[in-house]
């Protein structure tokens, strides 16, 4: 199970919704100024995810929880997103390649499979991810401030 610690942003009855802001690991070597990927990752904002996530804990908003997410949802999901278009895309170029179309019909074959590829993959991961939920593993014991 990857972990990971979020914060309670809106309570509903049975279930929370939670946000947790997405790391790069860009920016901590030394050649993070003069990497290419290094300022790319500079330069775009940090994304916030949020999840809505069933549980029968007591919780509220500002709170952090830490959630889990099964590691073979996450496989998964990667593959689906990443290989199934791929694979889809060069299908539908060697499909048009072999059944005689010149180099513009191979393009257009690939094209057409790699839209099919998205299709698939979004139809897919939209009926696999009624099984696949991040959970609350526990809430997080608030630090206690020192009043100076």
């Amino acid at each position: 199970m990857i972990e990971e610690i979020a914060t309670v942003t809106t309570v509903h009855t049975g279930a929370v919704e939670v946000s947790c802001f997405s790391k790069s690991a860009c920016g901590q070597c030394r050649q993070s100024s003069s990497c290419g990927t290094g300022l790319v990752s500079k330069a775009l904002p940090g994304r916030d995810h949020r999840f809505v996530i069933a549980t029968g804990l007591e919780l509220r908003p500002g709170q952090q929880v830490r959630i889990g997410i099964p590691e073979h949802s996450l496989i998964t999901g990667a593959l689906l997103v990443y290989l199934l278009p791929l694979l889809c895309l060069l299908a539908g170029g060697l499909l048009a390649s072999w059944a005689g179309f010149a180099d513009g019909g191979s393009i257009a074959g690939a094209l057409a499979g790699g839209v099919l590829g998205f299709g698939l993959a979004s139809r897919l991961s939209r009926h696999r991810g009624k099984k696949d939920h991040p959970v609350i593993l526990d809430a997080l014991i608030p630090l206690a401030r020192s009043e100076d």
